[in-house]
Formats: C-alpha cells, sequence, structure tokens
C-alpha cells in the first residue's frame, strides 16, 4: 500500500502525468471529442516520438517534455523572431 506522502507528491499539479492525463494535456481525443485517446499515446512511445516511464509498472510521462515536443514541432514557413 502507498503511503500518504507518496499519493500526495503526485498531485494535479505534478510534473508527473499518466497517459490520459498526457492525453487530455496535448488535447489528444478519440472522434467523440470527449474522451482522452490513451492509444495515440502509446502509439507515439512505441514510435519513440514520445518518452515515457515506468516505476512500479505505471506508465507515466513527463510534463516538460510534453510541452518540449509541442514547441519543437512547429508547421508553416514564417518565422517568429
Amino acid at each position: 500500500m502507498a503511503s500518504s506522502e507518496n499519493l500526495m507528491a503526485f498531485d494535479n499539479s505534478s510534473e508527473w502525468l499518466l497517459p490520459e492525463e498526457a492525453a487530455r494535456y496535448i488535447r489528444v481525443f478519440k472522434r467523440d471529442k470527449v474522451t482522452p485517446c490513451v492509444q495515440r499515446i502509446r502509439n507515439l512511445i512505441s514510435q519513440k516520438r514520445l518518452r515515457a516511464y515506468k516505476p512500479f509498472g505505471r506508465l507515466l510521462l513527463k510534463k516538460s517534455e510534453l510541452d518540449l515536443i509541442i514547441e519543437t514541432s512547429v508547421v508553416g514557413g514564417n518565422k517568429w523572431r
């Protein structure tokens, strides 16, 4: 069983996200546009486009790494300098 300290360290403001939370964070949804698409997150991990961590059998993603991937995925020819 997890101690109360471990549970308190993993709250909503945490740097670490579960796959469902990561899908919501980067706004990847199924066709119904309501349900987070966890399978897309898992596909990105298997394609090595997202890095994930698996301590104690729980798949976790770092919020700052998701931010970095989004910021470096520029589409279009305009330069914002």
